[in-house]
């Protein structure tokens, strides 16, 4: 889905209410939208009638199959449900569920979670879990302040030790989270280029190195931009990573070794585990990565 220039440029023209719609909605490129959903709410509840209007016009473009159709769908069906709820007016959702339903449109809307803070637990808790991708958002203030908490306090495998509960809720979230960063749309670096990120990264990778354990298989999804953010400045060049680098070989094999013993751990099934996890990168990538395994294998040890 197309998003719009967030950056007031001395003398450009204000951005039309569907421009700020889309800079608040960031494509993750698999048909799925981050949303900012505080900042929509403060935009939907100050123009009702624009509201109504986006709404429709991004319908329309669902409707039509055009490119981006599915993010256009989302859109439409958040704004419906934030209009029903700060107008308490069910009218806009239910058209929109009609043409959808008259257009044989059918919208599968991601899973989105936020971490709390204070206590580590999720928002939006699994009470029937199923297989949907959960889309983290980590929050600037978290990647700023190098507070990793949340994620270890909700991921890690210490807090409850090896509690059969705390067990299954670790084995239901394998294979299903993206995680993202919240770094402006008007950012030109890629988010794996932002030095706080990276930091950020680091920091996991050194308290949890099992995490992609977790992470969601797509192309150019969570296990690249954690390569990419570990990957050292001379293996970075002209927007990409070389993934072949001896330093992200290395990273990858950690990745690998922890993810392995991880899902061992856990009682789950480590060599389709880490067949998943790794399954975006270049099939001719892996035999490096697990020669180079090999080499740290015996070094390396059980220990997560």
């Amino acid at each position: 889905m197309p998003v719009s220039d967030g950056g007031q440029r001395k003398g450009a023209r204000e951005p039309t209410f569907q421009e700020r719609v889309d800079a608040l909605c960031v494509s993750m490129g698999d048909g799925t939208q981050r949303v900012d959903l505080n900042s929509l709410w403060d935009l939907v509840e100050s123009d009702p009638e624009q509201t109504a209007v986006t709404c429709r016009s991004c319908v329309r473009r669902a409707v039509e199959r055009g490119r981006h159709w599915h993010g256009y769908a989302q859109v439409a069906l958040t704004l419906a449900q934030l209009y029903e709820s700060i107008f308490e007016d069910d009218t806009l959702t239910l058209w929109v569920t009609d043409e959808f339903e008259r257009a044989g449109v059918t919208v599968q809307q991601p899973r989105t979670a936020v971490l709390d803070p204070e206590t580590g637990s999720l928002s939006s808790p699994d009470d029937h879990p199923d297989d949907r991708p959960v889309l983290l958002d980590i929050e600037r203030r978290l990647i700023d302040s190098a507070d990793i908490y949340p994620l270890v306090a909700f991921f890690s495998h210490h807090p409850d030790g090896e509690d059969r509960e705390q067990l299954r809720r670790l084995r239901e979230h394998r294979c299903r989270v993206m995680f993202t960063f919240d770094i402006p749309t008007t950012d030109p670096r890629e988010v794996w280029e932002v030095p706080e990120v990276r930091a950020y990264v680091a920091l996991l990778a050194e308290r949890m190195p099992y995490l992609p354990y977790y992470f969601l298989p797509r192309e150019f999804g969570t296990l690249f931009t954690w390569l990419a953010c570990l990957a050292p400045q001379e293996a970075r060049s002209g927007g990409g990573v070389q993934l072949l680098h001896p330093d992200v070989l290395v990273h990858a094999a950690l990745a690998y070794h922890y993810t392995w013993r991880f899902a061992q751990w856990l009682g789950d099934d480590p060599d389709a585990v880490v067949r998943d996890v790794f399954s975006p990168l270049p099939g001719e990538f892996m035999p490096y990565v697990r020669e180079m395994h090999r080499r740290l294998e015996e070094q390396l040890g059980d220990a997560l």
